[in-house]
């Protein structure tokens, strides 16, 4: 290869990865952990909490998004539904039915009514004082202290999120994720899905799990990657060691049996946590999304793999 050419491949290899960004320059918490995103490494693990802390406080709310900071977290995977009046609310389910002392459809009530309601407690007891709060109102918590994975986004509110997210200047600590291809994301929302932070989820009824991956890597080079699979013999799993191989971040969601072969929160308390998170980790895993945010984190600043 001559001199020109290797200079050109090392300047290529510069804008995938990133690699000679001065850490010196990374002035907030959440610049540190889109670093860590875009330059992962065996010895450091990065926690995601689902929907908040929900066993400290109602999921979704402020207070258990509040936990995930106090706790050191890195990431907060919230799910964000369009109220009938436009704006984005935390609420997993269309209803609010489960998680509220009220009921009916999301998109069928307005923000002044959702506000209205009183968020119940894992259990499902109603009586707290929380209120369902806008994605606005969370990204203003958030702000520079924890990274935000949007749920429930996907392929249908990506530019309403967008502009909350430029309005309240956190579009650089929010993760967008979804199933569809990258072709039609790009179809569907142009220049946005090269201005988000875009993790594509593998499932396992993706179809091609390896040309899903080469085509968004092609169009998007995206820092990370949502993976599950049901056994270790599927395509997805597979695509774990390609991703482990090109530098980008695997995120496992160890939360039910489906989703990482067995190896659940609820088997690292059953049967010891190097049967679980340990085994995701040496099989590839960058980032843990879990249930069990005391348990994984103690877990894993015992094994020297948190950074303090």
């Amino acid at each position: 290869m001559s001199k020109n050419l290797f200079f050109i491949a090392f300047l290529l290899l510069f804008s995938r990865y990133g690699f000679g960004q001065d850490t010196a320059q990374l002035t907030t918490r959440t610049d540190s952990i889109l670093y860590r995103l875009k330059h992962p490494v065996k010895n450091e693990i990065l926690v995601v909490s689902h929907r908040g802390d929900w066993r400290y406080a109602p999921e979704n709310s402020l207070m258990s998004i509040q936990r995930c900071i106090d706790l050191g977290v890195d990431i907060v995977e919230i799910d964000v539904r369009l109220t009938k009046d436009g704006h984005l609310v935390a609420m997993h389910d269309k209803t609010v039915n489960r998680t509220t002392d009220g009921k009916g459809k999301v998109s069928d009530m307005t923000l002044e009514e959702i506000k209205k309601l009183r968020l119940k407690n894992a259990c499902g007891v109603k009586g707290s004082r929380q209120q369902v709060p806008t994605l606005e109102e969370i990204m203003f918590l958030a702000k520079d202290k924890i990274m935000v994975n949007l749920d429930k986004v996907e392929g249908e509110t990506v530019k309403e999120a967008y502009k909350v997210l430029k309005e309240t200047g956190t579009v650089g600590q929010v993760i967008f994720k979804g199933r569809e291809t990258a072709d039609m994301m790009l179809e569907k929302f142009g220049d946005i899905m090269k201005e988000i932070i875009y993790m594509p989820i593998l499932i396992d009824n993706t179809e091609n799990a390896s040309g899903f991956v080469d085509r968004y890597n092609e169009l998007l080079s995206p820092i990370a990657y949502e993976v599950t699979f049901s056994g270790t013999d599927t395509e997805n799993f597979k695509q774990i060691a390609r991703l482990n191989r090109m530098g980008i971040t695997v995120l496992n969601i160890p939360l039910w049996d489906a989703l990482t072969a067995g190896h659940t929160d609820e088997k690292a308390l059953l049967e010891g946590a190097d049967e679980a998170w340990g085994w995701l980790i040496k099989n590839g895993a960058n980032a843990i999304m879990t249930d069990r945010l005391n348990e994984l984190l103690n877990y894993l600043e015992g094994k020297g793999l948190r950074k303090h």
